[in-house]
């Protein structure tokens, strides 16, 4: 009796010792910009200096031609391409499952994980959800034949976001939404009639919350709207005309919202929604975003107009003043956050780690993810961090998956 009792004690004290020091924690990346939409990474176990030297790729496949960005769960990654989903193993890149989807249209917008599905939008409006065990059908619907949503040019490139037991897209005036265990039409908004949507939108809903209502910004090719998501009801709208597509995505914060015109002149600017109508607090027309989303991290906003300018400039903004704190030269970028340090990637597949401080650019490694090799590059989709890997997307379809574990 006394050495089974020992035993115990000795299995406690290990399981116990266990939980104290910590087994590494696992993260998940569900979604286009991470857990909460923001493009910010909750992983502090990382090495910023992995880059020092050269990549540590630890494998590249080809899933096809298109921006679709990783979404990632339970150590699967799942990702489109072409005509294709592909659910791959995150540590290795070995393919688990694909499904296609028998519809032209490449692909631009990122899958969701909700659950035991993924729902994956092509840039043909063709709006499938599959077990993310198996890739096994669930339901498919075309949005356009089905519920006579508006094409956009290009093709759609927002990525469905799950709001409780609803799929909202960013389609029409102000969005659609529908039921993600049917892919029921719930609500939907009007579609556009203004000459002036003619260069589309490709923006991704950004859900928050107002007075207890959950709600959603939407943008569509004429200005930003505010929908309560249970009704659909469109609560405001402020005008905000690019002269080209909006694909840069609304920040919210603290009861204001930053948005940002591609067009040069136009610039950002952000609004107090705190009174339920917008209201303007700063304008500044150097702050422009072709195609990257910024990151706001500590009051500040770092982001560049790129990722596709060949020449540009990464800037650190204040967010309460809209005043640029610093800038740096370089190519343009899309890029991400996590633990105070900005992760950042430009068209040509250069990869840097910074510090994210308004003091200075402060970079702490970098490499090319491609080395030497000659090779088509334009890398617009920003690059993703999970489980100490960054994972980097090429319009040709090459995704890489790069070690920076410490």
């Amino acid at each position: 009796m006394k050495d089974r009792v020992f035993v115990v004690i000795i299995l406690t004290l290990m399981f116990g010792t266990c939980a104290v020091i910590g087994i590494a924690e696992d993260f998940d990346w569900p979604r286009w910009r991470g857990p909460n939409g923001d493009g910010i990474s909750l992983e502090k176990d990382w090495d910023p200096e992995a880059l020092t030297g050269g990549p540590k790729i630890l494998w590249k496949v080809d899933v096809g031609f298109g921006h679709s960005n990783v979404a990632i769960k339970d150590n699967r990654l799942y990702t489109m391409g072409s005509r294709t989903v592909y659910c791959l193993n995150a540590e290795t890149g070995k393919e688990i499952w694909q499904y296609s989807v028998e519809h032209h249209g490449h692909a631009y917008s990122t899958p969701a994980i909700d659950g035991k599905y993924i729902y994956a939008l092509n840039s043909a409006g063709i709006l499938v959800c599959l077990k993310a065990k198996n890739g096994k059908l669930q339901w498919m619907k075309d949005l356009v034949k089905e519920y006579k949503t508006e094409k956009i040019p290009y093709g759609y490139s927002g990525s469905p976001v799950i709001a409780d037991d609803l799929i909202i897209l960013n389609v029409n005036t102000a969005g659609i939404a529908l039921d993600k265990k049917s892919g029921d039409l719930i609500w939907a908004s009007n579609i556009h009639t203004d000459k002036r949507n003619t260069n589309g939108y490709h923006a991704t809903p950004v859900l928050y919350e107002y007075e207890s209502k959950r709600c959603a910004f939407l943008f569509s090719g004429t200005g930003l709207s505010s929908v309560d998501l249970e009704t659909g009801k469109q609560m405001w709208f402020f005008e905000w005309d690019p002269g080209m597509a909006h694909v840069a995505d609304p920040i919210v914060f603290e009861k204001m919202v930053f948005i940002s015109n591609p067009t040069a002149g136009q610039g950002g600017v952000l609004l107090d929604i705190s009174g339920g109508q917008p209201q303007v607090v700063w304008h500044n027309e150097d702050i422009t975003s072709e195609i990257g989303t910024r990151v706001l991290v500590d009051g500040y906003l770092f982001g560049s107009d790129g990722p596709t300018k060949r020449l540009d400039e990464l800037r650190c903004v204040e967010w309460k003043t809209g005043e640029i704190i610093w800038e740096k030269e370089m190519k343009g970028i899309s890029l991400i956050s996590a633990n105070g340090k900005l992760i950042t990637l430009d068209d040509d597949g250069i990869l840097r780690i910074a510090e994210a401080t308004s003091s200075a650019y402060k970079e702490i490694s970098s490499c090319d993810v491609f080395g030497p090799e000659i090779t088509m590059r334009q890398f617009y989709t920003p690059p993703v961090l999970c489980n100490g890997k960054i994972y980097c997307r090429n319009y040709p379809g090459d995704l890489i998956c790069i070690d920076v574990s410490k």
